[in-house]
């Protein structure tokens, strides 16, 4: 939403929250705008949740109250902090319905006094938030709201999946443990009733979802931190590994500044390189991590995690030292 309409949208509600019915016209005079926008942002609100009264005989508009929060005491920081999260709300798929975060975030807005918006606006205007991409989860609201309604009523849901691990899709019933957004997108952990066991499901590859009737008793123990261990992100492999990096002086600042793993440990070399070591469950997932630093990054230990990043290696020089590509387009 842009800046000027934001602010527009702001104005409005403050106008209609003074506790004074108003006119059309009155608000278009008061926001320097035509009558026609006055009706397209009152429709806005409408939507939004902002709920407003019309008295037909006197042709006024008021803001019905209990459309609010109470109200809450914040410090300039505070404000600070929480207009560059709702602004930047439709910016993200960690909302699967932006629609709905940003009409969130215009709630909040609508309880902040005039004098704190007046000061923190110019300082949220010149900042920026900008996400790693991610799955786009806008095709997901109806699903996340099935869910959502199956993790509230403890109801089990049957499920068509599109499992890669697989390779085909699969059919179970699922008792839900977590709905979760990991890295870039939106997961469902839950115990698999024909698997017999824990898996992870990404929201986007659900082909059919259907809420039951059979109702189920979560895992009072469970944590995505248990669940998890220590895997790199996501896959957890069956043994832990101790891993140690050698990252070139050229990157070395860039990774000891980011906490990417719970376990790591850091140390600089007199040269300017890094030793980076961290205890991983599975090697896949952070072999994967490396080769993305090419060769401003050597595996020191373990010698497996050595041998695997030679051999992917390997088959890159070859696919690369074609005469062709492997396929063509």
């Amino acid at each position: 939403m842009a800046a000027t309409r934001l602010e527009r949208l702001l104005k409005l509600i403050r106008d209609l929250e003074t506790g004074e019915s108003k006119t059309v016209e009155t608000l278009a005079r008061a926001g320097g705008v035509s009558r026609r926008t006055v009706f397209r942002d009152l429709k806005m609100l409408d939507r939004a949740g902002l709920r407003y009264t019309y008295d037909r005989p006197s042709k006024r508009y008021s803001i019905e109250h209990t459309t609010f929060l109470p109200p809450v005491s914040l410090t300039h920081s505070e404000v600070l902090a929480l207009l560059l999260i709702t602004r930047n709300m439709e910016h993200t798929s960690v909302s699967p319905d932006a629609a709905v975060a940003a009409a969130a975030g215009l709630k909040m807005e609508g309880l902040l006094p005039p004098s704190l918006l007046e000061h923190c606006d110019p300082i949220v205007g010149g900042m920026d938030v900008r996400m790693d991409p991610t799955s786009d989860a806008t095709t997901i609201v109806d699903t996340m709201a099935t869910l959502q309604f199956a993790v509230a009523a403890k109801r089990k849901v049957r499920i068509s999946y599109d499992s890669y691990y697989d390779g085909r899709a699969i059919d179970d019933v699922l008792h839900i443990l977590r709905l979760a957004f990991i890295h870039r997108g939106w997961y469902m952990i839950a115990m698999a009733e024909k698997i017999g066991d824990v898996r992870t499901f990404k929201v986007e590859r659900i082909l059919r979802l259907s809420v039951l009737e059979d109702t189920y008793a979560p895992d009072p123990e469970f944590t995505l931190d248990k669940y998890f261990g220590n895997a790199w992100l996501m896959i957890r492999g069956d043994e832990t590994y101790t891993v140690k990096i050698l990252f070139s002086p050229k990157v070395a600042g860039n990774v000891e500044e980011i906490r990417w793993h719970k376990t790591q440990r850091t140390s600089f070399m007199s040269d300017g390189g890094l030793i980076f070591e961290v205890d991983v469950d599975g090697l896949d997932e952070i072999s994967w991590w490396i080769l993305g630093y090419g060769d401003q990054a050597e595996v020191l230990e373990p010698p497996e995690l050595r041998d695997l990043i030679a051999e992917r290696a390997q088959r890159m020089y070859l696919m690369y030292h074609q005469s062709e590509p492997t396929r063509k387009t």
